[in-house]
């Protein structure tokens, strides 16, 4: 790389050539003109010496009356190298002598010094031929000895007036050659004070600085390593070595950052719904999980900085609030939430049910504070999955108290048949006995089909409309079930109907699943036995369910968390999946209910449902 490549460093070097051009003007300037006084002055003194000499002669060509002698001295100095004329004026200013014969008998007044003049005036000026000359005139006084001619000195004080033209040419020549001298030895002195200056400067400043400027770069462009590693103990060294005291900071605190993105990255992952951070200035989104990238079958670093619309409804411009509950326009003030039901787009245009449950929160990003939106995407596809299998699982734990309910009636079926086999063959079976083995097979087999109706109504999938749910039958079924694992554990099932029908509006194998769930955990909860107590009732709009057992409750820090998912703590000490109380609330609350519990350690739990009654669930729908 070229030593000037840096703007910097033309700036500085450039700026550095200019004050050096204008600090040797300056110098030369003054030099001129200290010099050209200097020389008038010389000039001046020299002209004096040289007038006291002409004055001498001329007293002693004066006395002696010597004119032709005078004439001849002022003709030889007018010859003389450096001097173009020499003129003698008497008071009035009239040339009496001159170098030059065309001057005499000239009028010359200006050439007069004035009545205060004392000594001689030497100045650098232009002749009327042109010619720059530097003219010195002096005044030659009037003695003692020149009375006789002249007349008092007091009356007339000048005897006549002695003026020099020195050729200026010569002067300047002169002293344009010594200034000359002079440029070139102080040109030479800045330019070497120039380098040396540069040299010092660009080692102690400029190379320093370009350090850090490369280093800052590589620290941008993400390489946290990149260090000055200055040496010295002046100011830039000691920025240099502050500078990477502040990147070993910085590097340590994206690696925490990292770190705490990563930690909060994988906390996100964990959960089994999908969640994304929408800001609300743009509507991308900031932050998601796997699960929602999977949900919408992109690749996760593709959902973050995607549109909230594009990843999840496959659209180029925001959804319309008319059309569907969009958080980013239903959420205003911070701390606001919603629910919501959607059909979100996969990437292969596939679509799915899911429930939204969203939040207006306020965060501190870049230095300012910026508003976002925090969905939880639950798959109700997935949920329904869930269900199903959690409902099968539940039917598997059933399975010994339905293999008892179906075996006692298939082994009375049995011994009737072989009766009835055995009185044919022997010819001892009359057509009355014939009927009572067959009455007593049909009332068998019933009761195995009426096992089998129970377990397909609490297995089947569930439909896409809900239904009218007697929940006296419901309840019954439940209980039936469960006769067998009651009978074992020591446990009472006491159930209290109304007189009258209670109805609700939902599925009914979901819902006698929910009731099942919460039976059975009754029973886990007593593992000595015990009274499980079940009643129902209607208030106005709403049927109150009431499941209560007599069992060992719950501690009051686990009690906060029984509806969590993947929360389990069974009384009986074996290993649930923590997904039964969950789906017990979802499904209560897609029907417009709400669950609560209320329990003592020691003294049992009470579980109350309460979901609208079909008739007034129906009168509310538009």
């Amino acid at each position: 790389m070229s030593p000037f490549a840096s703007p910097l460093k033309r700036r500085i070097l450039l700026r550095l050539l200019i004050a050096a051009g204008l600090l040797s003007a300056l110098l030369l300037a003054a030099f001129l003109a200290a010099y050209r006084g200097q020389l008038e002055n010389e000039r001046s003194r020299a002209s004096a010496g040289f007038n006291l000499l002409l004055q001498a002669a001329l007293e002693n060509a004066m006395l002696k009356r010597d004119v032709p002698g005078l004439r001849e001295i002022v003709e030889r100095l007018g010859t003389q190298p450096g001097i173009r004329t020499v003129m003698i004026l008497n008071p009035a200013g009239e040339v009496r002598f001159a170098s030059a014969p065309d001057l005499l008998g000239l009028h010359r007044p200006e050439l007069v010094p004035g009545a205060g003049a004392r000594g001689p005036a030497t100045a650098f000026l232009h002749r009327e031929d042109g010619a720059e000359v530097l003219r010195s005139v002096n005044p030659v006084r009037n003695k003692a000895a020149c009375r006789e001619c002249h007349g008092d000195a007091a009356a007339h004080p000048v005897n006549g007036i002695l003026v020099v033209d020195y050729d200026a040419g010569e002067i300047r020549q002169h002293a344009w050659g010594s200034a000359a001298a002079f440029t070139g030895a102080g040109l030479l002195v800045l330019l070497i004070l120039t380098l040396v200056l540069w040299r010092s400067l660009n080692r102690q400043v400029l190379q320093p600085v370009a350090a850090l400027a490369r280093a800052s770069a590589e620290l941008e462009a993400g390489r946290l390593d990149r260090r000055v590693a200055a040496t010295g103990d002046d100011e830039l060294a000691d920025l240099g070595r502050r500078f990477d005291r502040m990147a070993e900071r910085l590097q340590d605190q994206l690696a925490r950052v990292r770190a705490h993105e990563a930690y909060l990255q994988a906390i996100l992952d964990s959960l089994p719904d999908g969640v994304r951070v929408i800001r609300v200035a743009d509507g991308r989104i900031a932050m998601a999980n796997g699960a929602f990238a999977r949900q919408v079958g992109l690749p996760l670093d593709k959902v973050v900085g995607e549109t909230c619309h594009r990843a999840s409804h496959g659209r180029d411009a925001p959804c319309v609030a008319t059309l569907v509950t969009c958080p980013l326009q239903a959420l205003h003030q911070v701390g606001d939430t919603l629910k919501c039901t959607h059909r979100h787009q996969k990437a292969d245009g596939g679509t799915f049910p899911v429930e939204v449950h969203a939040a207006m929160v306020e965060l501190e990003a870049e230095g300012r504070r910026e508003r976002y939106v925090v969905e939880s995407v639950r798959d109700l596809s997935q949920a329904a999955r869930v269900s199903h299998e959690q409902r099968l699982s539940e039917l598997g734990l059933l399975a010994a108290g339905i293999a008892h309910e179906i075996h006692n009636p298939l082994a009375s079926v049995r011994l009737g048949v072989q009766g009835l086999a055995r009185d044919i063959r022997t010819d001892r079976c009359t057509p009355g006995e014939i009927g009572n083995y067959l009455d007593l097979i049909d009332n068998e087999i019933d009761k195995c089909i009426e096992v089998t109706r129970r377990l397909l109504l609490l297995s089947r999938t569930p439909e896409e409309a809900p239904q009218v749910v007697d929940l006296a039958t419901a309840l019954d079924d439940a209980v039936r079930l469960l006769d067998y694992d009651a009978r074992i554990r020591g446990i009472t099932q006491d159930l209290a109907l109304p007189p009258v029908a209670v109805r609700v509006l939902a599925d009914e194998g979901e819902l006698r699943m929910v009731f099942l769930n919460l039976f059975q955990n009754a029973h886990h909860a007593m593992p000595g036995g015990g009274t499980l107590t079940v009643t129902v009732a209607a208030h106005a709009a709403e049927a109150a369910i009431t499941v209560a057992d007599t069992g060992v409750g719950i501690a009051e820090d686990v009690l906060p968390h029984i509806f969590d998912p993947f929360y389990s703590r069974r009384a009986d000490g074996v290993a649930g999946t923590g997904l039964g109380l969950t789906i017990v609330r979802n499904i209560v609350q897609r029907y417009g209910g709400n669950i609560g519990v209320e329990s003592s350690p020691g003294r049992g739990s009470r579980f109350l449902l309460r979901l609208p009654l079909a008739e007034a669930a129906v009168g509310a729908a538009p």
